[in-house]
């Protein structure tokens, strides 16, 4: 995603405005009913998922160092399935760079949780940063949703 240029005039939206942009952006792409996900916004990140929030993508506001993470994280109670999770698309990192790019990384985050991830630069919360947020989850949203069916990762 290129950097949205930033004028002088534009000042930063508030955390949960900016989020709201993000998620009625991800609801013109995916549709009113956000193509069978459930949502759920808390103070700095709004997540897509489907049945529990184990698996989920994640639109992440780091207003500390001024950075957008967007990603797919594993983050249900059993670390090592998170781990599988994480190790099923390892072995799959062909297709999921086909499905949506190299600036991806799989990572573990915590000694618990794992995710697929990329950050941007974030020092203002604007509507155009916000417009492409919602782009970039719904595109990851829709590289990966296959590849996820197909592995069963959520059984």
């Amino acid at each position: 995603m290129a950097r949205p240029r930033r004028t002088a005039a534009e000042p930063s939206l508030r955390i949960v405005d900016f989020l709201a942009l993000v998620h009625e952006g991800v609801g013109e792409r995916l549709g009113a009913k956000l193509d069978g996900f459930d949502w759920r916004q808390r103070f700095g990140y709004v997540q897509y998922y489907r049945g529990k929030p184990d698996i989920h993508y994640e639109v992440w506001v780091q207003r500390k160092t001024q950075r957008l993470e967007i990603g797919l994280h594993f983050e249900g109670p059993d670390r090592d399935r998170n781990y599988e999770c994480a190790e099923a698309l390892a072995i799959r990192s062909p297709d999921v760079q086909r499905a949506v790019g190299p600036e991806y990384e799989l990572e573990e985050w915590t000694k618990t949780w794992t995710r697929l991830h990329r950050s941007f630069d974030a020092p203002a919360l604007t509507p155009v940063l916000a417009d492409h947020a919602a782009d970039r989850v719904v595109a990851l949203i829709r590289g990966m949703e296959p590849i996820i069916d197909q592995m069963e990762l959520r059984r």
